[in-house]
């Protein structure tokens, strides 16, 4: 069998995702992160805060670094600020600048992340308290040497635990193809709710047939667009795991297992059939069966839903982030998976005219931004993407 129909098998391309000042007792703090889902946690981060974790922040990052974010980039940076502070940074050296190219969803990635952490902080006995862009907030099209927040945790032993922190741990997002039925009434009216109870931003989910067919043909066209461009294709071939050494050195991005593929037939393809070798030197087939699977995931979805703004600016992708955080965690909760499927959202210029074409069939006002696109279904559950260890983001 040749390289292509293998990579067939996989579902691969749907995506294709020192110490600061102030601090009190450093050498428990440099002791518990040493231990803190480093270089031998075969979890990847997945069992949530360690025993040596005394210092409620790394309780709290611990989960934190769980959160949603663009192919697993992590796109975070933590300066420990006091005994229990903490400043979020946009780590520049983890962008995907070919596919976002004004940072949007890079900043979405820093709202999931201060949701997940402040859910967290619930489980733990604390509240906290966020402070966006403290120093003030730039542009969306500039990335500036500025956090995106402060964080401050205050302990509070009456403080109301949130039920979606007991989800956190079980948290992905499934890149499966779906089972194409689409959300039951009851099930659309408890997200709707929950959308309601909790949300702001436009929340809007779609299940007729002439919807599930417009969005079959705009994702797959998206995908096309994306693909045919080298810079961007390779965007996205550098973030992918060919195999576990890579998963292993790197923890982060996004691979066979996210695709679904497990067992024997997972060995077989990445030791014999795909290596980042073969791709990098002709992405042709990669791309190709890219489109295909997006195809194919979406014709097997039957629900879609989107959250849009009517303003972008940094703290509307930020705030947009924390929503959809808290939206991905009660599908957990409902059973149902989830997956981004962003392409047609992205801002080059290549994609601008799709995108177009997508607002005008649902009615979205041109100014408008679409920030998330999702799908939602049922599947089987995925393994879970790497993270890297604590003492990775926390920077002097």
């Amino acid at each position: 069998m040749n390289r292509r129909k293998f990579i067939s098998i996989l579902g691969l391309g749907t995506g294709a995702v020192a110490l600061t000042t102030g601090l009190t007792s450093c050498g428990n703090l440099e002791s518990s992160l040493s231990a803190a889902n480093g270089d031998q946690d075969t979890s990847y981060g997945w069992n949530g805060p360690t025993s040596e974790m005394k210092d409620i922040r790394l309780q709290v990052l611990a989960y934190a670094v769980l959160s949603p974010n663009p192919h697993n980039i992590q796109p975070w940076i933590i300066k420990l600020t006091g005994e229990k502070e903490f400043e979020l940074y946009v780590d520049p050296e983890r962008l995907l600048p070919e596919t976002d190219p004004y940072y949007r969803q890079i900043h979405i990635g820093q709202g999931t992340f201060l949701e997940t952490a402040a859910i967290a902080a619930t489980g733990l006995k604390h509240e906290a308290k966020i402070t966006l862009f403290p120093q003030g907030m730039y542009s969306n099209t500039e990335l500036a040497n500025k956090p995106v927040a402060r964080v401050r945790l205050e302990a509070n032993d009456k403080v109301e635990t949130n039920p979606l922190f007991a989800h956190i741990l079980n948290r992905h997002s499934n890149k499966r193809e779906y089972n194409n039925a689409p959300l039951t009434q009851a099930q659309v009216s408890e997200l709707e709710q929950f959308h309601a109870n909790y949300n702001q931003t436009p929340f809007t989910l779609v299940s007729y047939p002439a919807a599930k067919k417009q969005l079959e043909q705009v994702l797959t066209k998206a995908m096309k667009i994306e693909v045919k461009d080298k810079a961007r294709d390779m965007e996205t071939i550098k973030i992918f795991r060919f195999n576990d050494d890579e998963v292993m050195k790197y923890r982060d991005g996004f691979g066979t297992a996210q695709a679904g593929l497990s067992g024997f037939k997972r060995i077989l393809v990445e030791n014999f059939f795909l290596s980042r070798e073969s791709v990098e030197k002709d992405s042709t087939d990669f791309g190709q069966q890219a489109v295909t699977m997006t195809q194919k995931t979406a014709a097997s979805t039957g629900t879609f839903a989107w959250m849009s703004s009517k303003f972008n600016t940094r703290e509307d992708q930020v705030n947009v982030g924390r929503e959809y955080c808290r939206i991905n965690l009660k599908t957990i909760e409902m059973g149902l998976a989830q997956h981004p499927m962003s392409q047609v959202l992205q801002e080059y210029e290549d994609m601008l005219p799709l995108q177009g074409e997508f607002k005008r069939f649902f009615n979205i006002k041109d100014a408008d931004t679409v920030q998330m696109l999702f799908r939602l279904g049922t599947a089987e559950m995925t393994p879970h993407g790497p993270r890297r260890a604590l003492k990775d983001i926390i920077k002097a």
